[in-house]
């Protein structure tokens, strides 16, 4: 057994997305979280808060396994885990990301867990996940995932190792109904309000009788229901299903009249399409996307079959369970008047926010750079220390020349850490921090500006020949311009303005006493920040 401290600790998996970032904010006044997510807290813009600690991991990609375990472990382990990390798009093709990050993924996420000691596992499902039901049925919770497609199918898969795991700890399936907010960040959603009020040509267009319908829910009652199964874990069973969803189906129609009367101030008379028409007419939208004379269509095809299904459900086995019920004013229907108020004040904010969550993208460049810059660190570190180390370049690397082979390995090692960190995060500022203090050690001994942004930009050349070289990366030539390229221009930039100034700031003798104390600490904390978790520090918050 682990020990851990009195304070519940949860890992929240997915923790930069939309509903992860939601659910971080409402529990990290109570439990100490540890998010974890492809993105750095920092390019995910999530504020400091101490009971909140990152961890920057794929999970789909082994790389880091035995590293984020080992950090975990080293924290004293996790009691909860939320794991809302997963990959969906509106294409409704096998993508490979359904297998790489939904099933393996998910598959990594429950060892980790049950490497960690966790105690409980909440994994995000969805309603999508199972077959419409037919003509005045409903789906509850006893109704298996059996929708085939692959967003359904992968979904289906991590229940069923959800289930396996339970053995080892308790595992609650939730599956999520269409998650909104009062500034909507539902694609599908989006897309509606964005056309029917938009008074163009196609705004009053409802496929079929208009009856197409699945359930909503909003944000806040996700969180609290998250909230309650946690708060209930001694009296839940070992493996259960719930629905994060109300009862029912809230239909196109019904929207439609509510949103097209709360924005205009009376609801427009819809027209409808037969669903035999729905096929060429969206060839033609698509033909007319293509010419540029209007818009491409957010619809799809495969969306063609789903018109006037209705994907009705029963959610009382949930509501009794948890003690947890939907808030009846943040049902849909009345929550659509928040949202178009947002709409109608924040209008840019509002199509930002929306255009981000209808087209996610999932690469991350900087990650597969990332790796390989670790896989090949010796490789690179040795190519770049010949180079400048080399005798034709004596002169232009004098000083560095004069390094033992340790120091000028501590060196490039240490700049070589600080580019991790800033490619990993993102986060450019990182590299421009740290190596204004570097600067100032080589200031002190009588180094001249040019020898070090010569000795950076040898590192960057060397760095991005050979990254280049690989197969795998030539097609990312210009983000890795972008993520190495730039980033070491700034560093460049940075040491030129600290030689130009350091004279007017302090005499070298001094300058040289702080830094000399400084030089293990700054070393030991950019090593660290190049890893796969960023520590907040809280002096530098305050």
């Amino acid at each position: 057994m682990l020990k851990r401290d009195r304070t519940t600790t949860i890992l929240l998996t997915g923790a930069s997305g939309f509903i992860g970032k939601y659910l971080l904010d409402n529990l990290k006044e109570k439990y100490q979280i540890i998010a974890m997510a492809r993105r750095s807290g920092t390019e995910a813009g999530v504020p400091f808060h101490p009971n909140v600690r990152w961890v920057q991991w794929d999970i789909g990609n082994k790389l880091n396994y035995s590293e984020v375990m080992g950090y975990l472990i080293g924290r004293g382990g996790v009691d909860i885990v939320i794991h809302l990390a997963g990959f969906y798009d509106f294409e409704y093709d096998d993508n490979p990301e359904y297998e790489r990050t939904n099933i393996n993924g998910t598959r990594n996420v429950l060892q980790l867990s049950q490497n960690i000691d966790a105690k409980h596992f909440i994994f995000a499902s969805s309603l999508a996940a199972c077959k419409f039901p037919y003509k005045d049925q409903y789906i509850n919770e006893s109704t298996l995932a059996n929708a085939d497609f692959a967003y359904a199918r992968s979904k289906k898969k991590g229940e069923e190792m959800c289930k396996k795991f339970s053995k080892y700890f308790k595992c609650s399936v939730v599956r999520f109904a269409a998650v909104y907010s009062d500034w909507c960040e539902y694609g599908p959603l989006y897309q509606f309000l964005s056309t029917w009020l938009s008074g163009k040509w196609d705004s009053r267009i409802l496929g079929g009788k208009g009856e197409s319908a699945i359930t909503y829910i909003h944000i806040h009652d996700l969180t609290q229901l998250i909230e309650r199964l946690i708060e209930k874990f001694s009296k839940i069973p070992q493996y259960g299903v719930y629905h994060a969803s109300p009862d029912g189906s809230t239909n196109h129609k019904e929207l439609f009249a509510n949103a097209t009367r709360d924005f205009f101030g009376y609801p427009l008379k819809p027209q409808y399409l037969p669903k035999f028409m729905a096929y060429p007419g969206l060839v033609m939208k698509n033909l007319l996307g293509k010419l540029r004379l209007v818009s491409q269509p957010f619809e799809k095809f495969w969306m063609i079959k789903y018109i006037d299904l209705k994907l009705n459900v029963d959610s009382s086995s949930t509501r009794k369970t948890l003690s947890w019920e939907p808030t009846p004013r943040y049902h849909i229907l009345r929550r659509l008047i928040y949202l178009l108020e947002k709409m109608k004040s924040h209008p840019n904010e509002w199509h930002l926010l929306n255009e981000a969550a209808t087209k996610r993208d999932t690469s991350r460049p900087n990650l597969l750079i990332y790796e390989q810059l670790v896989a090949n660190e010796d490789e690179l570190l040795k190519a770049v220390e010949a180079t400048i180390m080399s005798k034709e370049n004596k002169e232009r690397f004098l000083n560095y020349q004069l390094f033992t082979p340790k120091r000028i390995k501590i060196a490039l090692s240490t700049l070589f850490n600080l580019l991790l960190a800033s490619v990993r995060s993102s986060d450019r500022t990182l590299m421009q921090k740290y190596i204004g203090e570097i600067a100032m050690k080589r200031f002190t001994a009588g180094f001249e500006a040019k020898e070090m942004t010569d000795a950076i930009a040898t590192f960057g050349e060397v760095i991005t020949d050979t990254l280049l070289a690989k197969k795998d990366l030539g097609i990312l030539k210009q983000e890795i311009y972008d993520y190495i390229g730039l980033t070491l221009q700034l560093a460049m930039d940075e040491v030129e303005d600290v030689f130009e100034n350091m004279d007017k700031r302090i005499s070298k003798e001094k300058l040289a006493l702080l830094t000399k104390q400084r030089d293990k600490e700054r070393e030991k904390e950019i090593k660290s920040l190049s890893a796969f978790y960023q520590e907040y520090n809280e002096k530098e918050q305050g």
